[in-house]
């Protein structure tokens, strides 16, 4: 079932990650440089816009060797596409 917007909860590594590594279009790196005090924050991201950040990820990835970071860069950019495939891009249940 495809959706116009998917709502993330970022945590502050992970809005890091996107800003270093994701290349994100102007609306989300606004969004995320404003929450960056905060420690889990919601992001809302059209489908385009999801679409191209985990591929942006996923070339970060590849560009890398192993480690730590390539570890991190893949996990979040698993959950970005689960949340992709269900829409549930929480972390936590309110």
């Amino acid at each position: 079932m495809k959706r116009d917007v998917i709502e993330v909860q970022l945590t502050p590594q992970e809005r890091q990650l996107i800003l270093r590594y994701g290349y994100p279009f102007e609306r989300i790196e606004q969004a995320l440089l404003a929450c960056s005090k905060s420690k889990i924050e919601v992001v809302p991201l059209d489908a385009f816009e999801f679409k191209q950040l985990i591929g942006d990820l996923s070339i970060s990835i590849n560009d890398m060797r192993r480690g730590r970071l390539q570890e991190a860069l893949f996990d979040l950019c698993d959950r970005l596409e689960y949340a992709e495939r269900t829409g549930d891009g929480m972390l936590f249940e309110d």
